[in-house]
């Protein structure tokens, strides 16, 4: 996949870190919210309900559907925050006539990509996150990637979709009732 990917997966680590603020998914960093039917926010019961998915453990599940593989993370309580996917095109040389496309493709359905070199894209939503300690620094709450890529398999299109604030505010739900019954058994 992607290296941001890697580098990204070590400022999630850290997110839990933070203050699970009310932030309503609502702003979004693409127009769209989905990819092939699957919507971030989606619950993972109505995602099985497309297609067949295997539970891979972590709260990670895979399917593969119409041709393209999907890989989901899910919140403790069951809702998609990210959405992953990989579709073979077969194998032809990249030329500006398909990267073009693409590019036309990807801009309608998501909007414009703050970022593109032809070949990957990216949307970004940074917003003030407040940490448990009280700080509040910029965080990129929502994203969206898509990559063209050329391999031995042939030509495909990754796109990724993920949006922090779904898995924190399910964190902030499953984490409310302990929390509550450890400050009634706080004696002092």
């Amino acid at each position: 996949m992607f290296i941001r990917h890697l580098l990204l997966a070590a400022t999630v680590i850290a997110a839990p870190c933070a203050a699970q603020q009310d932030t309503s998914p609502a702003r979004s960093a693409t127009k769209a919210r989905d990819i092939g039917g699957f919507t971030l926010g989606m619950a993972i019961q109505d995602a099985a309900k497309i297609t067949p998915l295997e539970n891979i453990g972590g709260g990670d599940y895979q399917s593969t559907k119409d041709g393209v593989k999907f890989d989901f993370g899910v919140t403790p309580l069951g809702r998609i925050y990210r959405i992953d996917s990989e579709q073979n095109l077969g194998r032809f040389a990249l030329d500006n006539v398909f990267l073009r496309s693409v590019a036309a493709k990807l801009t309608d359905k998501y909007g414009s990509p703050e970022t593109s070199d032809g070949e990957t894209f990216h949307w970004s939503l940074v917003e003030p996150v407040t940490r448990t300690g009280g700080q509040t620094l910029p965080f990129e709450t929502n994203w969206a990637a898509a990559y063209v890529g050329d391999g031995l398999d042939g030509v495909t299109l990754n796109i990724k979709l993920i949006d922090f604030r779904i898995m924190w505010q399910d964190q902030k739900k499953q984490n409310r009732g302990p929390r509550d019954d450890a400050i009634g058994k706080i004696a002092l």
